[in-house]
């Protein structure tokens, strides 16, 4: 019997010789133990050496045991699947095709994750159906690689579903849209995937994939700039809690920092949005850098970008950040949405001059803005001079009264 961990060893190694001869081990005699041992170590090895064993599989199949590839659809894994589904395009024939289906429609859900990125390379409308049912699915990974091969097939139906989902369905249906549009692959709905950001619950989940279709930094410069800035500030606001640290950049935060920076300089129509984001990011990446709980165990890449984030914001002196915060100020003349985005900032940054601007908006029709502008006044040690009885006269939702009493 042979030494798999030995073998393993070898295929991940940098001898050439030894790592092909494992890898046509592995292929010719369709060793799942080896693989799953392979898939149990991507997780910490290095992409370049993933690159390598990817490329040796590859090169271990032939016309004679390509089939022996579909064996491993057991056991699945995302560092691989692309891989096969590539191998097995290159010597794809009817038969095949129709072996792979039959996974798609009736095998394991590791089977048909990989069938369905089968599809994506081969986009056969045979499997159109069990594809468009497949691309909502909860498994992430099956919805994914179904999605990716409509997008292929430039399926109308499964997008017009998803269009629907977007608008109608509630948080969830909404952001698993979202996620169907980024693989999908084309014709992203823009508008639509703005308009589900300003109404959900989970915002910066659905920002989080915006930048895997278009860069921000593109959107910044179309007719989506305002809805950009509002797609920015929830990946600022995600990020270390809802998205993980290692998308700063996917996220391009960096140059965005820079971007955001620059059209401050001045006072312009979005001033106010822009100094939200520039003082909520120089307030969350002084936390990141300050608290190495935070960082521990991310790549030294992801830790030193996280660094050269908050040197580009200190780098900029104090008349600037005092422009910043007579900027947002703005806002508190904005909708209900905005002035709920700057009373953090304003915490925050304890500034006194909103004081005036607040406490005009404890008379607002809005009984949550009332609490949460109160609560920032009471932050600012500013409450004294407030009729709270009168305050309370306008309050119907008896949770909201309740709280404002606690004030």
């Amino acid at each position: 019997m042979e030494n798999k961990d030995l073998l393993l060893k070898e295929l991940t190694g940098k001898d050439e010789i030894k790592a092909q001869n494992a890898a046509n081990y592995l292929v010719n005699n369709s060793d799942i133990e080896l693989y799953k041992m392979l898939i149990d170590k991507s997780d910490y090895l290095f992409s370049f050496i993933i690159n390598n064993v990817s490329k040796r599989i590859e090169k271990a199949v032939t016309k004679e045991n390509f089939s022996n590839v579909i064996k491993f659809f057991d056991n699945y894994s995302s560092y691989y699947d692309d891989l096969f589904a590539s191998i097995l395009a290159k010597h794809a024939n009817e038969d095949l095709t129709d072996k792979i289906f039959e996974l798609l429609e009736n095998g394991t859900i590791d089977q048909k994750i990989y069938s369905a990125k089968y599809f994506s390379y081969i986009p056969d409308t045979v499997a159109l159906e069990a594809l468009c049912k497949y691309a909502f699915s909860d498994d992430e990974n099956l919805s994914a690689n179904s999605a990716e091969a409509l997008g292929q097939m430039q399926d109308d139906i499964s997008f017009d579903i998803a269009l629907n989902n977007l608008e109608t369905g509630d948080d969830f249906d909404k952001l698993k849209s979202v996620k169907f549009f980024c693989a999908y692959g084309k014709n992203y709905p823009f508008k639509q995937i703005f308009d589900a950001i300003e109404i959900s619950k989970m915002p910066e989940n659905i920002a989080g994939q915006i930048p895997y279709m278009e860069s921000l930094l593109t959107l910044m410069e179309s007719k989506y700039k305002e809805e950009s800035l509002v797609c920015i500030y929830y990946l600022i606001q995600g990020l270390g809690e809802i998205l993980p640290l290692s998308d700063i950049f996917q996220f391009e935060i960096s140059d965005i920092i820079e971007r955001l920076i620059h059209l401050n300089q001045n006072h312009n129509e979005l001033s106010g949005k822009i100094a939200v984001i520039l003082l909520s990011a120089l307030s969350k990446f002084k936390m990141f850098c300050e608290n190495e709980e935070y960082i521990f165990d991310e790549e030294k890449d992801t830790k030193a970008e996280i660094k050269a984030v908050l040197n580009i914001l200190q780098e900029q002196n104090n008349d600037f950040w005092n422009s910043q915060k007579q900027f947002i100020l703005e806002l508190l003349h904005g909708n209900d949405k905005d002035i709920i985005a700057v009373l953090p900032v304003i915490t925050e940054y304890d500034i006194q001059s909103a004081i005036p601007e607040l406490k005009v908006l404890t008379s607002s029709n809005n009984e949550i803005t009332v609490c949460e502008v109160l609560n920032t006044l009471k932050s600012l040690n500013a409450l004294e001079g407030l009729d709270i009885d009168i305050i309370l006269s306008k309050i119907q939702n008896p949770n909201i009264k309740a709280l404002i009493e606690n004030i």
